[in-house]
């Protein structure tokens, strides 16, 4: 399985339509390029889950993640200045930028817009959405150790951006921004 280090390469992966196996705040992730549906597509063939569930996105910037929002207001993004860049997933609604085939049904996704330095570096060189989700078959749990995950996901299209994990203990939390309640602390 092919390890990038460099940002740059990572980013080029992506780009050609690429799976990767990528650090988090806490956990391994597969990401790909939102805007590559076939992309999107095969993440949910190798962790063997419904297209109908929804993906994580993150944003290489807050300036970058408002601008895929629908109309928002002045204090949602006073808010999203207060908790990004963080370990904290927002719902919001979507524009027209984003693929009709990753938004829920309601129009809404997930953004976030990562506090970990290794994704920070690799979202500035890629400076676009990236979809993340944990780096497990669906329903299982998500592996621990790069090994365990490299053999879950040995495919010739998934490489690895060979980072470390940083330090949380759990998933992000998840908040809707519309109604401010959280959906997962």
């Amino acid at each position: 399985m092919k390890e990038f280090s460099s940002p740059a390469e990572a980013s080029n992966w992506l780009k050609e339509g690429n799976i990767l196996i990528h650090p988090t705040e806490g956990i391994w992730g597969l990401g790909c390029d939102a805007s590559n549906i076939k992309a999107c597509e095969k993440i949910a063939f190798l962790k063997q889950r419904p297209k109908s569930k929804n993906f994580i996105l993150l944003a290489p910037s807050i300036s970058f993640a408002i601008g895929c929002s629908e109309q928002i207001e002045s204090s949602e993004i006073e808010f999203l200045e207060s908790i990004w860049p963080g370990h904290v997933t927002v719902i919001m609604q979507a524009n027209n930028s984003i693929l009709s085939s990753i938004k829920a049904s309601d129009n809404s996704i997930g953004l976030r817009v990562s506090n970990h330095l290794p994704i920070i570096n690799l979202l500035n060189s890629f400076n676009n959405l990236m979809v993340s989700t944990s780096a497990n078959i669906s329903n299982f749990p998500t592996p621990s150790l790069l090994a365990e995950v490299k053999e879950t996901f040995d495919d010739p299209g998934v490489a690895v951006y060979a980072h470390d994990n940083g330090g949380a203990l759990k998933p992000s939390a998840i908040i809707d921004l519309k109604t401010m309640e959280y959906i997962r602390e």
